[in-house]
């Protein structure tokens, strides 16, 4: 990347921040969903402070989701500010981590076609239109405003997709971009449904038709990404309940 490129990643990113923070800001209010009242709060602050020895099951079943993504929810509404600014902060840090791997996805996807301005201009363009479009999606826009965290769950995934771009892949990229997979599905597991999407870039590139050390590459990446992003919560079910995937695998598990 160059010294422009970076200015443009920089620009658009702040730019996205603004607009989606303004957009919050003119909505006047942060939305408190039944969701956020029952667990959205209460899983950031477990994430921070434990609470096995005084609460059973306090937000019922979703109080054993993976609760770190939320510690971001629960610390906003602690700033003694009004909640359209906590909410329009929440936004902007979303745009802060969602447009740099969409930015430079559509990088690597959409190359400059000649050296002229124009066709530099043109490049920043359909660069600064895929940004907007990520964002405007409808995951996206339902969850601005609220204290949702899927877009914050695909972060991960989205790195995962701009590494799957470089135009040689090699069985160590491979095996990043499936950590960062394995990453997002602790953090949320209907993100395992992109596994398509490796297993599609898993025959890119030369060599055999099925390149099986690339492929062992992906199952370990996916595995040890999955496993260090799941591990501190997952070791806290196993110790109160007896199965690291409470409440679900009790037939297995036996707790």
């Amino acid at each position: 990347m160059t010294r422009a490129h970076w200015i443009e990643l920089v620009s658009i990113t702040a730019l996205c921040g603004v607009l989606t923070a303004l957009g919050s800001l003119y909505a006047g209010v942060w939305g408190w969903s039944w969701d956020a009242l029952n667990h959205h709060v209460y899983l950031g602050l477990i994430s921070e402070a434990p609470r096995w020895h005084l609460d059973v099951t306090a937000a019922s079943v979703q109080g054993w989701q993976y609760p770190y993504l939320y510690w971001p929810v629960y610390r906003l509404t602690l700033l003694p500010v009004h909640g359209a600014i906590a909410g329009a902060l929440w936004a902007a840090l979303l745009c802060a981590l969602i447009v740099p791997p969409v930015w430079l996805t559509s990088l690597r996807l959409l190359p400059r076609l000649d050296d002229t301005p124009k066709g530099a201009i043109q490049a920043g363009f359909e660069r600064s239109a895929a940004c907007a479009m990520a964002l405007l999606s409808v995951v996206v826009l339902s969850s601005l405003g609220t204290t949702a965290n899927d877009p914050l769950a695909a972060v991960p995934l989205l790195w995962a997709v701009a590494l799957m771009t470089v135009p040689a892949p090699t069985n160590q990229r491979a095996a990043v971009a499936a950590a960062l997979w394995g990453v997002s599905t602790a953090f949320k597991l209907s993100n395992a449904l992109a596994i398509p999407l490796l297993l599609v870039w898993w025959w890119r590139g030369p060599g055999w038709p099925l390149p099986l050390r690339r492929g062992l590459g992906v199952c370990v990446g996916a595995l040890v990404g999955y496993t260090a992003a799941y591990a501190p919560w997952g070791w806290q079910l196993w110790q109160q309940m007896g199965n690291p995937f409470y409440p679900f695998f009790q037939s297995v598990f036996g707790s």
